[in-house]
């Protein structure tokens, strides 16, 4: 009988254990940071976008995408919803680029601010919340590849009428 009674306590204190570990699990994980929901259109490309990449605000960590799907009502278009901290300053001129994470690929989206319409962005009643994506750095230079490798074509072809005989 005494076995017994000192399986009975283990069993008593190992579910005791379990049920304080999942409470505490549960109230390490509670997020009551308030996040405001944008939605960023695009037709370009977001290679190395994942969802759950981080969305930064000049260069501080204000959030994250939760979602990347294709437009139903523009084909080419993608929809990348975001889930931003709400006091984050997004105003009427904010807008996104893709940044790249050093030689790794990983993409987030960057958000800036050139200042020129200051107030605060206000909902679309139909579209909600929209951030315009602009073009980044190697979209740029992607871009622009063909013309820089035209001009250095053409400068060599100059360069060779040039040293000839």
């Amino acid at each position: 009988m005494e076995s017994k009674s000192h399986a009975l306590i283990a069993g008593v204190f190992a579910i005791g254990l379990a049920i304080l570990a999942s409470v505490f699990a549960l109230w390490l994980g509670k997020d009551e940071i308030q996040r405001t929901p944008y939605t960023i259109a695009t037709s370009l490309k977001v290679s190395g976008l994942n969802i759950q990449a981080a969305v930064r605000y000049k260069g501080i960590k204000v959030g994250k995408v939760t979602d990347i799907d294709f437009d139903k009502k523009v084909p080419g278009q993608l929809l990348l919803s975001l889930d931003i901290v709400s006091d984050t300053p997004i105003t009427q001129s904010t807008y996104a680029t893709l940044g790249y994470q050093g030689v790794t690929g990983i993409a987030f989206i960057e958000l800036d601010d050139d200042g020129s319409k200051p107030a605060a962005l206000v909902p679309d009643s139909q579209l909600g919340m929209r951030i315009p994506l602009r073009p980044g750095l190697l979209q740029e230079v992607e871009k622009r590849g063909l013309v820089i490798l035209s001009q250095t074509e053409e400068l060599s072809k100059r360069l060779n009428a040039l040293l000839d005989e």
